[in-house]
């Protein structure tokens, strides 16, 4: 069988011990050369013009989008890494702020200790809360658009990943508790909560830019975990029956300073990845998520029904 092996970056210079397991099983492999943004980010495109009868996707698990495209497979394969579990400073910054309850969330990476994690926190006198985010595999599980699995009873929320992208992704509890962010190899910490409402400003910022528009972009990815084409009509839909203009551009991956040339747009809608309202400054118009709306609309005095 001809399998196309998906590999996110940190992953790529592993590549030859991985190839030679699978073709040791009988595979024929070929490797993606494209980047790889997380489990929504299937390679259909490449699979299919190689003749690939499956997609096997690395570090990341499954997630919640059809398993087959076209009679293509995708097999998920996480890529779990052990840490060592012990934090006694964080602990002692959470005891000195009388935190009793927590929510601990760790990457997939990592997922695979997580009964050790939480057991670390309970014997340290917390109790931990914690559930599943609706585009995570596990409980406890964080993806860098999923910190859901946050309990709302929790005091605080520890997010145990490596550099920021997962830690920023819960600006949805950014007023509630103090979010701390945790290296899983240095066991360096820190309070997150300021970058979160930095986040949350500068999404509130594009909103009420757009409120001067005229012209849209509304963003649409061929990436099949984000693939948002019939809600991308419907947005279209309602901004021209309010007299806006809108364009549906269409990409596997949007990139800034393409984007950019298409100069009378002025402000992007976004259906893809969610993070990208994050990276503004890069795409140097205003950009909103679908969920700011119903909000976006009733400020221009004209609710979405």
């Amino acid at each position: 069988m001809r399998v196309l092996v998906q590999l996110p970056e940190g992953l790529k210079p592993k590549a030859p011990e991985i190839v030679r397991e699978l073709e040791e099983k009988g595979y024929e492999v070929i490797l993606s050369a494209s980047p790889m943004y997380g489990g929504c980010d299937i390679a259909y495109e490449e699979a299919k013009a190689v003749g690939a009868q499956k997609i096997i996707h690395v570090g990341h698990s499954y997630f919640p989008l059809k398993r087959t495209f076209e009679d293509i497979e995708v097999e998920y394969i996480p890529y779990h890494i052990d840490i060592e579990i012990g934090w006694p400073e964080l602990v002692k910054e959470l005891k000195s702020k009388n935190i009793k309850t927590l929510s601990v969330l760790t990457t997939v990476q990592h997922i695979h200790q997580f009964p050790q994690i939480k057991e670390y926190f309970e014997k340290e006198g917390f109790e931990v809360k914690v559930r599943k985010g609706p585009f995570c595999t596990y409980e406890g599980q964080v993806l860098g658009c999923d910190a859901y699995g946050i309990h709302p009873e929790a005091e605080a929320a520890v997010i145990i990943a490596d550099g920021d992208f997962h830690h920023t992704a819960a600006t949805h509890i950014a007023h509630k508790m103090p979010v701390y962010g945790v290296n899983p190899y240095t066991k360096a910490f820190s309070q997150v909560n300021e970058k979160l409402i930095r986040l949350l400003k500068r999404r509130r910022g594009s909103l009420l830019k757009a409120l001067e528009a005229q012209h849209f972009g509304i963003l649409v990815s061929t990436k099949p975990g984000q693939w948002g084409f019939k809600l991308a009509l419907e947005i279209k839909k309602k901004l021209e029956a309010r007299g806006k203009k809108a364009y549906i551009l269409v990409g596997n991956e949007l990139f800034p300073d393409s984007l950019y040339n298409y100069l009378f747009i002025e402000v992007y809608i976004n259906t893809a990845c969610p993070r990208i309202v994050d990276d503004v400054e890069k795409y140097k118009k205003p950009i909103i998520n679908p969920d700011q709306l119903q909000e976006f609309f009733t400020l221009l005095g004209q609710d979405t029904q």
